[in-house]
């Protein structure tokens, strides 16, 4: 009998690459064995909604689009009393939740992977009602993914996110919180935090982040002082490039994560706007979901 597949997929994503591989995909997919029902969104949240409405009907739901489009995927699945097998192909600007996972950036082995990998259990990340893949981050340019057209993404890339981030330097505004992980009181004026189930954010790799982090069931939190002079925001610089050790970064493990600060922030979650909160309470749902991965022998995501 045919697994039966319901195939998700954002054709504004990345540089709409997707659609120039649709066909093979879904032959692809039919000579493995399933039957495929394909769904290209409409709008924003429809991925969720037509996930939550319709997923459960079938044995593998497969998304493809950027982080943004698996992040609706991944909130529909976690409202599922039966939650069917996730697979996934990146086809975004930066697919940081894929690279942390190993998952070509190719579409087409992508594809090869839902019918030939592996069920790999994952942690989900709860953020007040929502939930999230790889990333919760408040302060310094996190507004510029979702702040950033889609056309200028397709165009310049990763380029985008810079530029966008570069013109906000001038504007940097310290935030008192008060954090608490896993019982660790941090009280101090930060300028940007995230909490983290991902090896990279923003296409960029995090030294500090251990590999295999998806299924411990532990989030890495990175918090970010305020930057004074420009000998500090070197160090800093280099320590999320690996090289050297700055005292304006602090980073911890932790599975519950409460934050309260001194006024309402912006959060964004996996790249796509979280709300305005002055308290949060983050924590994790240990392996929530079956991912669909590459085989150890196979993983490795392909630069870009």
């Amino acid at each position: 009998m045919r697994r039966k597949m319901l195939l998700i997929f954002n054709p504004t994503a990345g540089r709409g690459l997707f659609q120039d591989y649709l066909y093979e995909v879904v032959d692809k997919f039919t000579k493995n064995g399933f039957a495929v029902t394909l769904h290209p969104t409409q709008c924003k949240r429809d991925a969720y909604e037509t996930a939550l409405a319709r997923g459960g009907d079938y044995d593998c739901l497969v998304c493809s689009g950027g982080d943004g489009t698996l992040n609706e995927v991944v909130d529909a699945l976690m409202a599922m009393p039966r939650k069917p097998l996730l697979g996934y192909i990146p086809a975004g600007t930066t697919n940081d939740f894929a690279y942390s996972l190993g998952l070509s950036g190719d579409i087409l082995l992508a594809a090869d992977t839902i019918c030939n990998g592996v069920p790999m259990p994952i942690d989900i990340g709860q953020f007040q009602t929502e939930f999230f893949s790889y990333v919760a981050a408040f302060g310094l340019f996190t507004d510029v993914s979702y702040g950033t057209s889609q056309s200028l993404k397709n165009i310049l890339g990763h380029m985008a996110y810079v530029l966008e981030g570069v013109k906000r330097l001038p504007f940097i505004k310290p935030y008192h919180c008060d954090i608490v992980c896993d019982g660790e009181e941090i009280s101090d004026d930060f300028i940007f935090g995230m909490v983290l189930n991902s090896v990279s954010v923003g296409g960029f790799r995090l030294p500090m982040v251990q590999e295999n982090c998806l299924g411990d069931g532990a989030f890495e939190v990175i918090l970010l002082k305020n930057i004074n002079n420009f000998g500090e925001l070197q160090a800093v610089i280099g320590t999320l490039m690996g090289d050297k050790c700055s005292d304006s970064i602090i980073v911890r493990t932790a599975s519950r994560i409460q934050i309260t600060c001194d006024g309402p922030l912006d959060w964004t979650l996996d790249g796509e706007y979280g709300g305005s909160h002055q308290q949060v309470d983050i924590y994790i749902h240990k392996h929530a979901l079956n991912i669909i991965a590459p085989k150890p022998e196979e993983s490795g995501m392909e630069a870009e």
